[in-house]
């Protein structure tokens, strides 16, 4: 959105829900409109109903302000980042960083059907249904990066917002295909717009630098302690900055291969450090509240919510072999051996995280069976 959103004020003297509020880029709606758009995300207003107090410590009086602040901030496009994967989406590609553009096209399906019914090799590994499936995935990453891609090429030159929005958690969310609760390549083309007050601090611009010199390791691998992600770089940095190839092939192992790319871009082309935002997912955030109210030492610290040893720790990651122990003393030698290697952080953070929000056993039962159908039987 290129204009600012009008900011959000109560049409009532007293508001008690969320419908009697207005704002944003809505304006006097009617009929459907009226329950489509509002302050909170879901659309379930008979599961997720928010009744706030009238209240001012505790009401929409002190939510407002937030959400007004924050759909303020105006953003850009990282002008060198989007240049960089124009420049050298073939590459991209090649490497695997990117699809491929001819998977936007919808006779790649016409001619995927024709190869399996020529090539009894293919018939050998498996059925045309599962090929099926993964190449309409392959398609939809295809046509979702494009455009992204497109979008930030539209928006390139322009200072955008973002709509705030509150799920039921009362967690505050973004709205739209550019914003920092997208993926990794959406989230890499978006920078803070300058501030025309504020003049240049050669203080302000080292110590900028000093964290993205920190955060931007992250992208690329988990660390520590900040300073050895800061050391990681240093010591890496002569391996993927001679050339724009020699980053892509560096980045092709990263965690977040785009963010790690942008990140590089803005610290070694000069671009603005004060501009480049710096995002950090919550640290299992539900566990940190649950050990506050438990008073689990143990838990605060595996969660980073206080810091014993000065480590950042990653909860699923313990679990992992956590998870293995228990399996190897509860299953049978022989099917212990096949599952416990195939535990990784993926499974354990989808078994896990959402327990807290309260998912079922059912649930939880199918996330397994379809991660490890390969290896287990219904029973």
């Amino acid at each position: 959105m290129v204009c600012k959103p009008v900011e959000w004020k109560s049409t009532v003297v007293n508001p008690t829900t969320l419908a009697e509020v207005r704002g944003g880029y809505l304006s006097q709606p009617t009929g459907d409109i009226y329950h489509r758009y509002r302050l909170l995300t879901s659309h379930d207003n008979s599961h997720f109903f928010i009744k706030l107090e009238p209240d001012s410590r505790h009401g929409l009086l002190t939510i407002m302000p937030v959400i007004n602040k924050l759909q303020a901030i105006p953003f850009e496009i990282h002008r060198e980042g989007l240049s960089f994967i124009l420049n050298n989406r073939d590459y991209l590609e090649e490497c695997g960083i990117l699809m491929p553009r001819f998977l936007e096209s919808k006779k790649c399906i016409r001619y995927t059907e024709k190869i399996y019914a020529e090539d009894e090799s293919i018939k050998n590994v498996c059925n045309f249904p599962q090929l099926l499936q993964i190449l309409l995935q392959r398609v939809q990453h295809a046509r979702s990066e494009s455009f992204i891609l497109t979008l930030a090429s539209a928006y390139e030159g322009y200072q955008f917002y973002l709509p705030s929005f509150i799920d039921f958690r009362g967690r505050i969310y973004r709205s739209g295909i550019l914003h920092f609760h997208e993926r990794d390549l959406a989230r890499s083309l978006i920078v803070f717009a300058p501030n025309p007050y504020d003049s240049y601090d050669s203080e302000i611009d080292k110590r900028c630098r000093k964290i993205l010199y920190c955060s931007a390791p992250f992208h690329y691998k988990s660390f520590q302690s900040y300073t050895e992600s800061n050391e990681w770089y240093n010591d890496n940095k002569s391996s993927f900055n001679t050339s724009d190839h020699s980053l892509i092939e560096f980045a092709l192992h990263a965690k977040k291969p785009f963010q790690f790319i942008a990140n590089v871009l803005s610290l070694e082309r000069k671009t603005d450090p004060s501009t480049i935002p710096v995002t950090q997912d919550a640290s299992s955030s539900a566990y940190q509240i649950m050990s506050y109210f438990l008073l689990d030492v143990e838990l605060a610290n595996r969660t980073n919510l206080i810091s014993i040893d000065d480590k950042i720790h990653d909860l699923y990651t313990k679990l992992i072999e956590e998870l293995r122990d228990y399996l190897k003393v509860h299953l049978r030698s022989s099917l212990a051996s096949v599952v416990c290697p195939r535990i990784d952080r993926k499974l354990v953070k989808a078994i896990f995280m959402p327990l807290i929000y309260g998912k079922t056993v059912i649930s939880t039962t199918k996330d397994i069976h379809n991660s490890l159908s390969s290896l287990l039987t219904n029973q």
